[in-house]
């Protein structure tokens, strides 16, 4: 099975970033899960149409795949970084998915005339003999029932179908689909628009260079003019409006934060959705939840990083804005450029990510705007800085304590450090976790040859800080280990990985980052997760963990130990290397002390629900007068 495709936002709708090939992996992935799904074939009218109709694009968000349908999506995508070689068209997607299933699988059409339906299952048993069909259905030309809408569901259910293929027309199919979905227990829903139509021979395709060309429209206008000038006219300059619009403001209108729920933007992270570090999970995390708390929220985005801006992601606006892509230069250049673009934006709170950004809280607390600051760790003390960077590091903490209206301090080690040499009040708030009991498969296991239970994880950025080589050292001593998955990438660390593969044997697999189910599917399955690092902060992929329910073997110090608690499997301080081998030996005999220690993991994680550290924020920005209309 592949992995879950990435997805980019057009106009506020996520649009799967995949060609034909993997829409029909993802389609195959989609039939195998124990719930119904639905999948939409969609054009420009139905993103400007979801973007314009605030309830129909609701409709939009709760499809499981939307494939670029449009020439201009696949445009749109590609400026995005995606490099699509081409659209997914429906019919065209219909008729290579109705070739990659044949029987068992099985296939309902919904929609059409009783000739539209007869002449399209003439085509597509020749191009697939071995086609199922399990049924169709012409439904009346009424306005419809409740009783019919039932009875369309009792005769889909009772025809078992895996894929249902529905063309109503326009946006109604998609409406429809989302309408009816909870009525069934399982199957795909295909929203396909024309393809009835066009491969059942009732209606010409346009030329193919006219659809290279992405004016399928004006074929179509062409043929219908009287019933189609307005739909195209309308539809196609809303999504010219609005892509221009976008692209010049940086963020769509939409609605305004609730009452007494001020506004905030998120500065210093790399953006969302989070394909990073620790900051960017806490960005997408907390951003979303407090989103759809009915807070204003805007990120961000560092270009290139994330492609170009995005508007709208889980209910945060996108702000993508450039900077100069080097280890020492990388986050402050993008902060001052994104604090001198908040600023005339006029947020009531700006929430600095990283102690490296604090001076530039002053900017903001002059223009009257509540700053917080989360500092993160000591990090003038890790070992990637030298010179000026770890000076600046560690004036930043001074500044940090002038330039701020709170200072966040994910962990009583650091909250303590700031109270004892700065003399500085901080609110001492770790992150959240989020308890995943669902088992996730995407096909890492069998990507990397893996077993359940039988390999021990590394997850975190390849630095000299994060201790990999540590974990290596004690690795090679083992006579006989399970295999260790190192899950991790950086892009200044050049020479640093190049030494952690010297030190690697052919039972290390370095997968390189891997994210969403990738990610939760090693963590779920492995035997037990192994944490060197003694950095001073709360890690979030050690809260991850502890979500996950896993064994936690980790380096024992003071951060690391108020996480777990009496959950985790301290190693060291003294002679590290040595008691980590021991450690990686006692896992590889006892699975049973491991599982027990999942358990005890999970109960940990029930103290770090993110609901309770997004009542602790709403509270700290009352308390620091943050505005709100």
């Amino acid at each position: 099975m592949s992995a879950a495709p990435r997805k980019i936002t057009i106009l506020g709708t996520p649009v799967a970033v995949v060609d034909y090939d993997a829409a029909i992996a993802e389609s195959l992935r989609l039939a195998g899960e124990p719930r119904p799904a639905a999948v939409a074939a969609s054009n420009t009218h139905i993103v400007a149409l979801a973007r314009h109709e605030r309830g129909f694009g609701a409709v939009m968000q709760k499809f499981d795949l939307v494939l670029p349908d449009g020439m201009p999506l696949r445009w749109s995508l590609n400026a995005q970084g995606a490099a699509l070689a081409d659209r997914v068209y429906g019919p065209y997607f219909m008729e290579k998915m109705i070739r990659a299933t044949p029987h068992p699988w099985r296939h309902f059409f919904f929609g059409g005339t009783g000739e539209t339906l007869e002449a399209l299952t003439a085509h597509l048993r020749e191009i697939q003999p071995a086609i199922e069909i399990a049924g169709t259905f012409s439904p009346p030309f009424r306005a419809w029932t409740e009783a019919d809408e039932e009875t369309f569901a009792r005769t889909i259910a009772e025809a078992r179908p895996d894929y249902i293929w529905v063309a109503l027309g326009g946006e109604r199919q998609e409406r429809w689909i989302m309408d009816n979905l909870a009525r069934h227990l399982r199957g795909v829903f295909f929203a396909v628009g024309d393809a009835f139509v066009l491969l059942a021979g009732e209606r010409a395709f346009a030329p193919p260079w006219m659809q290279r060309l992405g004016i399928t429209w004006a074929y179509r206008l062409w043929q219908e003019p009287r019933r189609l000038w307005r739909r195209y006219t309308r539809f196609n300059s809303l999504f010219l409006y609005y892509t221009l619009r976008d692209a010049w403001a940086g963020r769509p209108e939409d609605k305004p934060p609730a009452p007494g729920k001020p506004s905030i933007a998120f500065l210093g992270s790399r953006g969302v959705p989070a394909r990073y570090s620790g900051f960017e999970v806490v960005v997408e995390e907390l951003g979303k939840r407090l989103a759809a708390r009915g807070h204003a929220v805007t990120v961000y985005n560092r270009l290139p990083h994330h492609g170009a801006p995005q508007p709208v992601w889980e209910g945060m606006h996108i702000i993508g804005l450039p900077t100069i892509p080097t280890k020492s230069l990388d986050t402050i250049v993008h902060t001052t450029l994104s604090i001198l673009d908040a600023l005339r934006r006029k947020y009531d709170i700006i929430y600095l990510c990283g102690v490296g950004n604090a001076i530039l809280g002053r900017l903001a607390r002059w223009r009257g705007t509540k700053v917080i600051i989360n500092v993160d760790g000591a990090d003038f003390s890790r070992k990637k800085w030298r010179g000026f960077a770890r000076f600046w590091l560690r004036q930043s903490e001074r500044w940090a304590t002038q330039s701020a209206d709170c200072i966040i301090a994910d962990n009583a080690t650091i909250a303590n450090r700031y109270t004892d040499r700065y003399g500085a009040e901080t609110e001492h708030l770790s992150y959240g976790l989020t308890v995943r009991d669902e088992p996730v498969r995407s096909g890492e296991l069998e990507r990397w040859g893996l077993q359940p239970d039988n390999y021990y994880l590394y997850v975190s950025r390849l630095t000299p800080e994060n201790e990999a080589e540590l974990l290596l050292r004690a690795y090679r001593a083992l006579a006989d280990p399970l295999p260790l998955v190192m899950v991790g990438a950086d892009p200044y660390e050049y020479a640093h990985r190049r030494e952690l593969q010297a030190l690697s044997t052919d039972r290390v697999i370095f997968t390189g980052l891997r994210f969403s189910h990738a990610y939760i599917e090693l963590s779920q399955h492995s035997r037990a997760f192994i944490m060197p690092a003694t950095i001073e902060a709360t890690r979030l992929v050690l809260l991850d963990q502890l979500g996950m329910g896993k064994a936690i073997i980790y380096h024992d110090c003071p951060a690391t130990r108020e996480v777990v608690g009496a959950a985790g499997i301290p190693f060291g301080p003294d002679r590290p290397v040595e008691a980590l081998t021991e450690k990686l030996g006692w896992a590889a005999d006892h699975p049973e002390g491991c599982a027990a220690a999942g358990r005890r993991a999970r109960q940990r994680a029930e103290q770090f629900r993110w609901d309770s550290v997004l009542d602790r924020y709403e509270e700290i920005f009352r308390r620091i007068g943050a505005g709100g209309t």
